[in-house]
């Protein structure tokens, strides 16, 4: 065998090395990525877990938000504040939940899911108290999907709704 055919066999082997690396890379980079899709769903879901178990901790804030988003004519000042303050995080999240929907990261059953949650409990007259005072800190397509579900029939069951409306004796 000659000096050419062992330098031809060396790049053989270094071209093949190559594409086995190039292979190995992309198979990483994928697994990586539905990884990284996983997580950010993942603390969108627990971020949404966080609201709800903060409502169910907190009587008074349950009390505020809920009446906020059915007769929000009936809070005091304060309430109303505070309303307002605790819809805008909720916003924020559902805003963040709306991004990872929009850009594929989220599955759409589970964003199917929350659109119905939404239409249910935002479509109350709350939502407009809020759109009127705090929408302008949303993301511009994010306000306008609000917009949209604000316009939409609530999903809320007539026993959903009488549960929220209703008052401790």
């Amino acid at each position: 065998m000659n000096w050419d055919a062992i330098g031809a066999l060396g790049e053989i082997a270094g071209a093949i090395g190559v594409i086995v690396t190039l292979i190995y890379l992309a198979i990483q980079l994928r697994q990586n990525t539905k990884a990284s899709k996983v997580a950010a769903v993942q603390s969108s879901m627990e971020n949404s877990a966080k609201f709800s178990e903060l409502l169910a901790t907190d009587g008074g804030l349950a009390r505020t938000f809920w009446l906020g988003l059915s007769n929000p004519e009936e809070l005091t000042v304060t309430e109303l504040r505070r309303f307002v303050s605790v819809l805008n995080v909720f916003m924020r999240r559902e805003s963040l939940a709306y991004y990872l929907y929009r850009e594929g990261t989220m599955p759409k059953e589970l964003w199917d899911a929350r659109i119905v949650a939404l239409q249910g409990a935002l479509n109350q007259p709350g939502l407009r108290v809020y759109l009127d005072t705090s929408a302008d800190s949303l993301p511009s397509d994010f306000r306008e999907f609000i917009e949209d579900i604000a316009a939409q029939e609530s999903t809320m069951t007539e026993s959903t709704k009488a549960l929220m409306t209703q008052r401790d004796v």
